[in-house]
């Protein structure tokens, strides 16, 4: 979030959306995962680089969860179009209740994937070694005219790490 505000040259984020980790198969999310990052973005929004704070793609169990662990409740559920057409009515009602706002999207699970990133850098940079490279996270960001409704700019910011030599 400092990195994004720093580039975008703004002092604080309208909103961070968190997606939940990518996690090994057979493993299921639970509040546990989430915590961590959950503290770290109230951090933020207690030192107001933020002002709202949501997640993404959590079913109704799991966000009832984090928003009876939670200090600062979330404020918007996005949910994946792609793993629904209608929202679920269970989630629906709890978000009402709450005044939590459904958002939808469509993104894929992962938002770039290790042969992607490295496929950029060799196309992008001369000698980069890119095959050394790998993704740690991705944030997407939107800035947005908020009296129009116009996407000023958007784009990503990617953290990545060079994976030791053998």
């Amino acid at each position: 979030v400092l990195l994004a505000c720093s580039t975008l040259a703004v002092a604080q984020l309208d909103s961070v959306i968190i997606a939940p980790p990518p996690l090994e198969d057979g493993v299921i999310l639970t509040l546990e995962h989430l915590q961590p990052y959950w503290r770290e973005l109230e951090s933020l929004v207690e030192d107001n680089k933020v002002v709202a704070i949501g997640t993404s793609d959590l079913d109704k169990p799991l966000l009832e969860q984090l928003y009876l662990w939670a200090q600062i409740k979330p404020s918007s559920n996005q949910v994946n179009l792609a793993s629904c057409c209608i929202m679920p009515p269970d989630l629906t009602a709890f978000a009402k209740e709450f005044d939590i706002q459904l958002l939808t999207h469509s993104d894929s699970k992962e938002i770039l994937c290790e042969e992607s990133f490295q496929e950029v850098l060799r196309d992008s940079v001369e000698g980069s070694d890119a095959d050394a490279w790998s993704p740690v996270w991705v944030l997407r960001y939107s800035v947005i005219v908020k009296t129009r409704g116009i996407i000023k700019s958007k784009g990503y910011i990617v953290q990545a790490k060079r994976k030791a030599p053998h």
